[in-house]
């Protein structure tokens, strides 16, 4: 099974560089979105009778694959990066922005990342341990360490590591504490390379032809689609909540364009936090998050 999966992963990802030669415009984005949707459908088909945290991570894995994919395939034309620079892309960053990896530069920073990053990994850790030991399964509470560890320590710490190699990649998840609105949150704050992706692929082609306010809104829908693939369809419930989530934060920054301000960093805040039983509905958290925190069940011979 996880051959297949590895399978999928790397076709996804090779089919970026060939759909990068496709000339017209709307049939390579046609022809992406096509490999996308049957490697998601032939992943969820092979991983049928596996259990849904296992299922979930084999449907991300195709689905962050593809998705590198599409974005390469519309970002580089006939002038792409070298096949070894591509992979580094591909297979080692969750950022996605190929153009990154065109050039390496000397003298990089990178000791405050690998060190603001383990530091983050092991509150994260310690963190999630007491959640588990105190048998807390409020969503919240439950996602905040884990989070914490994943989005704010690992992924500073690979940022930490592709500046050694030379490659000056952002920070996917800058300081959250200074989020001015939704629409702030959203393409600055929160998972930096997804919005570049959405708005990519996305965002720009949609509001090009029906205007800038259809092109946000269908950036939202687009993620809420996403997010029911690799939230909702590995647990087979909840179906809808996750786009219910993204069309109300979509709702919030039209919202906020049309007033001409920012609704504030607490109220943004409180509307990303509130509603997250949306995003991640019952089933997901029982099924996938809290088995995800049993993983300290190995510690239990350590405790007194």
């Amino acid at each position: 099974m996880i051959a297949v999966i590895i399978l999928f992963v790397v076709f996804g990802i090779a089919a970026g560089p060939l759909l990068a030669r496709v000339r017209l415009t709307w049939l390579k984005r046609l022809v992406s979105w096509l490999v996308l949707a049957a490697l998601i459908g032939l992943a969820d088909r092979a991983m049928a009778a596996s259990e849904p945290l296992p299922r979930m991570i084999g449907i991300c894995c195709v689905l962050l694959g593809a998705m590198k994919g599409l974005v390469y395939a519309e970002w580089a034309g006939f002038q792409g990066l070298s096949m070894p620079r591509y992979a580094v892309f591909a297979f080692l960053w969750f950022g996605m922005d190929p153009g990154t990896f065109q050039t390496r530069r000397a003298g990089l920073t990178w000791k405050d990342d690998v060190g603001l990053g383990l530091l983050l990994m092991l509150a994260g850790i310690l963190g999630a341990w007491c959640v588990w030991v105190m048998e807390w399964r409020h969503i919240f509470l439950m996602f905040l360490p884990m989070s914490l560890g994943l989005h704010f320590g690992a992924l500073r710490v690979l940022k930490g590591a592709l500046r050694i190699a030379g490659f000056s990649v952002r920070t996917l998840f800058p300081n959250l504490l200074k989020t001015q609105g939704i629409g702030d949150f959203w393409s600055r704050r929160w998972n930096v390379g997804y919005s570049q992706m959405m708005q990519r692929l996305v965002g720009k082609p949609v509001g090009k032809r029906l205007g800038e306010g259809f092109g946000v809104m269908a950036v939202f829908l687009g993620s809420g689609l996403l997010h029911e693939l690799a939230i909702t369809l590995p647990v087979r419930a909840g179906f809808g909540l996750p786009t219910l989530y993204f069309t109300f934060h979509g709702a919030l920054t039209l919202m906020e364009r049309k007033l001409g301000r920012p609704i504030g960093r607490l109220p943004a805040l409180l509307a990303v936090m509130l509603p997250l039983g949306l995003l991640f509905p019952p089933a997901f958290q029982q099924e996938v998050i809290a088995r995800c925190l049993d993983v300290f069940a190995i510690t239990r011979g350590w405790m007194p």
